[in-house]
């Protein structure tokens, strides 16, 4: 009975192995035969192409509100991962934002996400805005945001999401959520 179990673990992790390795395209250093001897380097060797290979994942969670500083100061959270070769990250996050508007004016704040810890590009930003002349009230928006960046070479990897306050109006960022995603290639799109 433990030969039909270690058959039927092995024949598990063979079908496992293959499926990864077809969904992935993955090249594994070794191949294995029937009647052949299975080395455990050679095992470690396609594990470890394995894990070089299929996309890596890291996550920031904040459940901590914390206020946004004044312009030119941005509040700042970052998150790191580990890529390994050149590809690309994709970048995403979620927050709340709480807006204290306690005025006249209108209440306008930047949301970004960025690959340095200090700069806000025009094509990395989104905008969230309240006209002038609303009720003294804390507002509140769930803001998401994505983004893809080249990476290219092996290595830790650090992307941010920046939050600027632009205007007299107070903000709290809370409950925030920052993921990277490594991906090994992306397509192409063409227009029809």
């Amino acid at each position: 009975m433990p030969n039909k179990n270690l058959f039927f673990l092995a024949l598990g992790f063979v079908l496992s192995s293959l499926g990864l390795w077809a969904l992935a395209g993955i090249n594994l250093p070794h191949t294995f035969t029937a009647g052949n001897p299975i080395r455990a380097a050679e095992v470690n060797a396609n594990f470890a192409a394995l894990n070089n290979a299929l996309p890596g994942v890291a996550q920031a969670v904040e459940s901590d509100t914390a206020d946004i500083p004044n312009f030119p100061n941005s509040l700042r959270r970052s998150v790191t991962i580990n890529v390994p070769g050149p590809g690309y990250v994709r970048v995403s996050a979620s927050l709340q934002l709480n807006m204290v508007y306690t005025g006249d004016s209108s209440a306008l704040f930047t949301v970004a996400l960025a690959n340095e810890p200090d700069v806000i590009r025009p094509d990395q930003d989104k905008r969230i805005s309240l006209p002038g002349g609303l009720p003294n009230w804390t507002y509140i928006q769930i803001v998401s945001s994505e983004r893809v960046f080249p990476v290219d070479s092996a290595g830790p990897k650090t992307f941010y999401l920046l939050v600027e306050e632009n205007s007299a109006t107070q903000g709290q960022v809370a409950r925030s959520t920052l993921t990277a995603t490594f991906l090994s290639g992306m397509g192409t799109v063409q227009s029809p």
